[in-house]
Parts: C-alpha cells; sequence; structure tokens
C-alpha cells in the first residue's frame, strides 16, 4: 500500500522540503535516514496528492476475514526511492512474514481445524504505487512462488501525466507550496520518475508520441532517472502477477496528454483519438483531430491503469479515497475469503466532483459535480477531518447552464483539513481540501 508522508500545515518552504531530497547516497543505495513506519492512519496533505485518506477501514475489514490479525501485514516504504529498490524490500518483508505465520498458534489451529486446507499463501493488496512494487517483485525470480493473488487499485501501470507537472517546476502542486521549490524536489525523486507515462501522451504536430529521456530532462527531469523507469517498464512489459485482479477510478477530470511549450508541460483532460494503424482520427468535416476525453481518478487516467492480460473493475472515486471505497475494500474481503462480493452501485454510475486542493480561509469555493443525470438526487456535505468527521456544511447543488454539472459555493472561516463527499445515489464520491492561511515563503 502506497506510504505517504504527512507534513505539518507550516512546514511549506524549501527548508522543509529539503529534507525529503533524495540524496546522491541514497540513489547509490546508502538508505535509511528516513524511514516510513507506517500506513496512514489519519487523513493527511501531502504536496503530490490532493490529500490522502487513510486505509484504516481496508485494513479493519480485512482484520474480520483472517484467522488472527497477526495474518496481516502492513507494508509501509520510502516513496522517494526507486520502484526496485521497494520491490526488494517487498518481497524480503512479504516472504518472511509468510514464514513466520506459516509457525503461528493460530495457524496451526485453523490448520487442524480444517487439516484439508491448502498452505497458507500471499495475497497482496496495494494501492497507486504499491501495485508497480508487486508488478516489480513479480519480476524477481523466486519472489512470487507463494503468491496466490494480486488485487491492486488506483496503479498507474502505463505512468500518470500529473509526474511531468511536478517535475517541470512543481505545476501539479497545491498552492499551498512554493511551485519552485516542489520542482526542485521532485526531481532528486527516484520514485517519482517511475511514475512517468510510458504511453502515447505527448501531442506534437504529427500526433501523438511517447516521452523520451531528452523530453523529460527538457521539462526539468533527471536523464539518468527517466532512463532507470523507462527501462524498467521495457524490462517487466512482458511480467504479469499471479491472480492479478484491479480496479481503475473513473469519472473524474485527469490529465491525460500533454504539449510542450518552450520546456513548459501544458496538461490536457483529453487525448486525441487514434485508430487501429496508430494514426490521429480527424474529423471529416473539419480535417482536426478527435478529442476523447476518458477521464479517470484525478490522478491516473483511466487506460493509463490497463494491465494486459486482465480484466477491468471501475470504481467512480478519486485517487486518494479509492483506499474507502466500498467496492474496493468489499473485492479484497472477498479475495481472502471466497465470498462473493456485494454490488454497491445504487444510483448514477458515473458522478466527477471538482474542487480546488488548497482554499485560502475565508475565501469562497466552489463545489462542482459534473456527468449529473439525475441532479435532484445529488446530495452533497463537508466534513472537517480533525473534528472526528464532523459535517460543517451541506452545500445544496444546483444546476448551472450546464445540463451535466450542478454547482454550490462554501466558505470555510477555520484552517483544517476538510473533506467534500458528494452523492448521485450511489457511493459518495469523495477529495480532501486543505484550508489555511495564504503566506508562502520563497526565500530560504
Amino acid at each position: 500500500m502506497e506510504q505517504v508522508v504527512q507534513y505539518s500545515l507550516r512546514w511549506r518552504h524549501r527548508r522543509g522540503l529539503r529534507a525529503l531530497h533524495v540524496t546522491d547516497a541514497e540513489r547509490e543505495g546508502r538508505t535509511g535516514r528516513i524511514k516510513a513506519c507506517g500506513l496512514l492512519e489519519a487523513p493527511a496533505w501531502a504536496p503530490f496528492l490532493r490529500g490522502q485518506e487513510p486505509y484504516r477501514d481496508l485494513v479493519d475489514g480485512l482484520r474480520t476475514a483472517v484467522a488472527h490479525p497477526d495474518a496481516i501485514m502492513e507494508f509501509a516504504y520510502d516513496w522517494r526511492l526507486s520502484v526496485d529498490h521497494n520491490a526488494t524490500l517487498l518481497a524480503r518483508a512479504a516472504n518472511d512474514h509468510l514464514a513466520a505465520w506459516r509457525k503461528h498458534p493460530a495457524y496451526d489451529k485453523a490448520r487442524q481445524a480444517d487439516p484439508d486446507a491448502r498452505d497458507a499463501q500471499l495475497v497482496m493488496l496495494a494501492h497507486s504505487m504499491g501495485g508497480l512494487l508487486c508488478w516489480a517483485m513479480a519480476g524477481i525470480s523466486g519472489a512470487s512462488d507463494d503468491v496466490r493473488a494480486t488485487l491492486t487499485f488506483g496503479t498507474p501501470f502505463q505512468g500518470a501525466v500529473k509526474t511531468t507537472e511536478m517535475l517541470n517546476s512543481g505545476r501539479g502542486a497545491p498552492g499551498l507550496l512554493s511551485r519552485n521549490h516542489v520542482g526542485e524536489l521532485a526531481r532528486t525523486l527516484p520514485g517519482l520518475h517511475d511514475l512517468l507515462p510510458t504511453y502515447r501522451c505527448l501531442q506534437g504536430r504529427d500526433g501523438l508520441s511517447a516521452l523520451t529521456v531528452s523530453d523529460v530532462t527538457a521539462i526539468g527531469g533527471d536523464a539518468d532517472l527517466s532512463k532507470e523507469s523507462f527501462e524498467r517498464f521495457r524490462r517487466l512489459a512482458d511480467t504479469t502477477m499471479v491472480g492479478h485482479r484491479r480496479f481503475v477510478g473513473t469519472g473524474q477530470e485527469t490529465s491525460q496528454s500533454l504539449r510542450m511549450v518552450d520546456g513548459t508541460v501544458l496538461p490536457m483532460n483529453f487525448r486525441v483519438r487514434l485508430g487501429p494503424d496508430g494514426a490521429v482520427v480527424t474529423d471529416p468535416r473539419t480535417k482536426r483531430p478527435i478529442a476523447d476525453n476518458h477521464k479517470g481518478d484525478g490522478t491516473v487516467y483511466r487506460y493509463a491503469g490497463d494491465f494486459p492480460g486482465t480484466e477491468e473493475n471501475t470504481v467512480v472515486q478519486q485517487h486518494q479515497s479509492l483506499g474507502r471505497s466500498k467496492t474496493v475494500v468489499d473485492a479484497a474481503y472477498g479475495l481472502l475469503t471466497h465470498v462473493p462480493e456485494r454490488e454497491f452501485v445504487l444510483g448514477q454510475a458515473e458522478l466527477g466532483l471538482v474542487v480546488p486542493e488548497f482554499v485560502p480561509v475565508g475565501e469562497p469555493f466552489d463545489i462542482v459535480a459534473t456527468d449529473v443525470t439525475e441532479p435532484d438526487r445529488v446530495s452533497c456535505r463537508v466534513e472537517n477531518t480533525g473534528s472526528y468527521d464532523e459535517t460543517v456544511a451541506r452545500p445544496t447543488l444546483y444546476q448551472r447552464d450546464h445540463d451535466d454539472q450542478v454547482v454550490d459555493t462554501v466558505t470555510i472561516h477555520r484552517p483544517g483539513l476538510y473533506r467534500v463527499a458528494v452523492s448521485g445515489g450511489a457511493e459518495p464520491v469523495t477529495q480532501l481540501v486543505m484550508v489555511d492561511r495564504l503566506d508562502i515563503d520563497d526565500s530560504d
């Protein structure tokens, strides 16, 4: 599962971010300066994500599905470092955990109750970058011999355009941080370079092309790190995961392609359509390329989550909230218990949520629900995550001139991390919003 560093509201300028820069020694393998202590236990804000929800509901749900809570291992890792480095640690930790569990008194008791049961095996559950670790682990000889199944959700197997925004002077960062300082940090991170898009996403005069190392360096990335990332993708291209099942987030506006203008990344929430021969499809009347908006989870473009040979399972949700999704939690429970999962989609299937990542205290901001087909069924609430999810507002969303959007304006007067939840009759789509004073310090 993805481990996210939780940031102080005030730890926002260069002095704070410099401590996270990956050093030459760390790139050479001398790690341990920063340690990941565990999975998130509370909602958190981080400059690379629109906040991050904890995995508490997922882990608690799984504990009821096993013979003893010790059967579950939470793997925390330093996401700054490379996927290959962390996959090696994951392989060692997972197999050591399995060996210890097979010697556990609760395991012996369970085997006595069901002597015909097969030996315990590993079931891997991974969010976002964690799925890339599982993929890389599958490429290590013998590391996955005892894996029974793998469930990934929100994993960018083909990368994410948002990575290029981060490398390009931190363009993808929330307004609370200086973009330049975030860009300086991003360019040192092997783990971030491992999220570079590998599909044809760069729009030029001749259509779409895949990013090259020179493209990445032109927008501010590191040549060696990007080369290593692209080589890892090619090396793993034919590697499969045992019993792999994947979930992708849908319905949310997501960067899917980009243009480069004078070294600046211009992300686009669409891709031009490609024909069977890979050529750009144009409109017969206008002769212009046809643009398709496939959306995604707000971070990972829907088809950037593709993995050969596996079926796509969709969840209408933002990236950072997939681990709290009842659909994902129930699928994970069913994978462990072999009990068929329930169907949680009770109303409108595709509902998008658009809110800012950062809002200054006391300034109004819009909450927008998109792709709304039944406006009367849409409800909204705003919760303070620091006060036991206290509801601080219940906006009434009104239909805009556009047929598929409803919107309302909210003002929050207390700093904190807030959750916006919008439902169209199904499981709510949620996003975290940081509310604080805007006083960025660009000095050293």
